[in-house]
């Protein structure tokens, strides 16, 4: 008979000083809770960290420490939550304030999860000592919430598009695999978030939410992601190595889990994630919501955007491989990022105004003088041009500068384009013929995200190549890095205006044209912006003199920056929309 892996968690002697930041008492510690200022979540958040630092050194009672860190859960619950909404609207890479911010986040879930771990390797081993409740229950308790606050590691480094540490996750496996041992995976307990939970589903939470490639997920969406499965993951089955499954994870390693067909041998401590069951109910929600055009799906008490749920569903159901090989090439590329500065720079680096502008036409310079009072300096504004001849011309006879000879000694300097509309460096890290993956450096612009537009070109002799923000990854050394997927080598920056009854309703606004390509079917399509477009809205293109009006057709994409429609040509008849409005399967969705 084979022994027993030996459980590896690592706890911190608890031979410190005795604890002194308030009495070891449920009123003590109560008492120290109501004097927390929360009005400060930064100031609460170092004190917490401070006092679970101490707690963790300071020899006490397995029991009473249990009890003094559920007294003190309530304050780490509403200070996490705060951070959290502080720091889900940050930029990638976050000012100095906002890292210090999300470290102490961190640190605080590393520490309260070390805390429940001391409770339930010390009642484990000394269920003697347990009086005022079953030690079992204790011990499932307390894994309970260390698991809980070792996935919210989890979750806070897939908000910021931050790597996971290696031993964030050999802890949730190896508390996992303690709960295993003394069989209470399936114990129903309270949560840490309210309602019961088992050790299994708290654990699983995290795991699956690793498997949906979040890194192509705004942050909000990953929140709402977070939520679905929470109610969705009590369905998934935790099987042996055996048993049939997508997804299989080493209890012994310190890894997510991987494609199971993709792990060269299944140990023992291998268990196998079988989604298929979790995932019949949310099909089946999906296809009545398309079914009835509605745009989200409500799981528990939380509603679900329908390009989420089948991001789920996609990432969840099948094994995702790439279409394409990728080729390491380093070299430096132009990008320009956002919806407002990839139309300026397609235009030609012209603004909206500019584009809508017809050729000839000038803006009148405002004066403060009444133009009927001003002498006319000419009446032929060609009678001030120079002479170009050297030989006749006057400013030359009276030693005057030339201006032809002045133009070509002055240096030339590049117009100083408007706010926002910057041209950035960017360095290439591999290639596919569908995109890029890009280097940022260490100092990425707070614009990139995931879902915005950029335009990439070598130089500025190459024509602009328009694309989309597919995914982002950032590393506290390395900087951060993006993939792009490329979506036309050229497209058309235009102006529109929406049309009703035949009249145009509201001001211009920008939209860019993409050529016709083989997923298109050979039909034009077209990027505006996220809100205000629906299919079947009629528009009024403009660019200088040129005029078009179309309809929009079946919306193909849609991203955090951007929807995609197709183009249709005229004004169709509102019989003749319907169809294109309803036709909503097949909708990309890259947040």
């Amino acid at each position: 008979m084979s022994k027993p892996v030996p459980i590896e968690l690592r706890i911190p002697p608890q031979d410190g000083a005795p604890f002194t930041r308030f009495a070891t008492t449920l009123a003590g510690a109560a008492g120290w809770c109501d004097a927390l200022p929360m009005a400060d979540p930064p100031g609460v958040a170092q004190r917490l960290r401070d006092t679970l630092l101490e707690l963790n050194r300071a020899p006490l009672d397995p029991e009473l420490r249990y009890e003094l860190l559920e007294t003190l859960r309530p304050s780490l619950t509403q200070t996490l939550t705060l951070l959290d909404r502080v720091l889900i609207n940050q930029p990638l890479a976050m000012p100095p304030r906002m890292q210090a911010l999300a470290a102490v986040s961190d640190q605080i879930g590393g520490l309260a999860c070390t805390a429940y771990s001391i409770c339930v390797m010390h009642a484990a081993r000394e269920p003697a000592r347990i009086t005022r409740r079953a030690p079992a229950r204790l011990v499932c308790e307390a894994l309970e919430r260390s698991l809980h606050y070792a996935a919210h590691k989890v979750l806070l480094a897939l908000n910021l598009q931050l790597p996971i540490e290696s031993r964030t996750w050999s802890t949730l496996h190896q508390l996992y695999l303690l709960g295993e041992r003394y069989r209470l995976t399936d114990l129903a307990v309270p949560a840490a978030t309210g309602g019961e939970s088992t050790l299994r589903n708290t654990w699983l939470l995290p795991l699956l939410l690793a498997c949906c490639h979040t890194g192509q997920l705004l942050r909000s969406d990953i929140n709402v992601l977070h939520a679905a499965l929470r109610h969705s993951a009590p369905r998934c089955a935790v099987q042996l190595a055996s048993e049939p499954g997508l997804f299989a994870v080493d209890l012994g390693g310190a890894s997510p889990p991987v494609y199971r067909a993709s792990m060269a041998t299944l140990g023992k401590q291998v268990r196998v994630l079988d989604t298929t069951e979790m995932l019949k109910p949310l099909t089946q929600a999906s296809a009545m919501a398309r079914k009835a055009n509605r745009s989200g799906v409500l799981l528990g008490d939380t509603r679900i955007p329908l390009p989420v749920l089948e991001h789920l569903l996609d990432c969840l159901g099948s094994e995702r491989e790439r279409g394409s090989r990728r080729v390491i090439v380093r070299e430096p590329l132009q990008a320009v990022l956002g919806f407002s500065a990839t139309h300026f720079h397609l235009a030609g680096e012209r603004t909206l105004d500019e584009l809508v502008q017809k050729p000839g036409a000038r803006k009148a310079k405002p004066s403060t003088e009444n133009p009927f009072l001003v002498e006319r300096k000419s009446d032929d504004p060609w009678s001030a041009a120079p002479d170009t001849d050297r030989n006749h011309s006057s400013l030359n006879r009276d030693g005057s500068i030339n201006v032809l000879a002045r133009a070509r000694t002055e240096k030339t300097t590049a117009p100083e384009l408007p706010a926002g509309f910057s041209v950035l460096q960017v360095t290439t890290v591999d290639a596919s013929p569908g995109g890029y993956c890009l280097d940022w450096g260490a100092t990425a612009p707070a614009a990139v995200r995931n879902g915005e537009l950029v335009c990439l070109r070598r130089d500025q002799k190459d024509p602009w190549l328009l694309g989309v923000v597919r995914w982002t990854h950032r590393q506290h050394t390395r900087g951060t890095t993006t993939g792009i997927e490329v979506l036309a080598s050229r497209a058309e920056s235009w102006a529109c205006q929406t049309l009703r009854d035949g009249a145009s309703q509201a001001s211009s606004l920008r939209i860019i044209i993409l050529p016709p390509n083989r997923l298109s079917q050979g039909r034009e399509t077209i990027i505006t912006p996220r809100s205000g477009f629906a299919p079947g809205n009629h528009l009024l293109l403009q660019r200088g003199q040129e005029q078009r009006t179309i309809t929009l057709g079946k919306q193909m994409a849609i991203s955090a920056g951007m929807n995609q429609f197709e183009v249709r040509e005229g004004l169709l008849a509102v019989e003749d929309t319907a169809t294109a409005v309803k036709q909503l399967n097949d909708i990309d969705y890259a947040p």
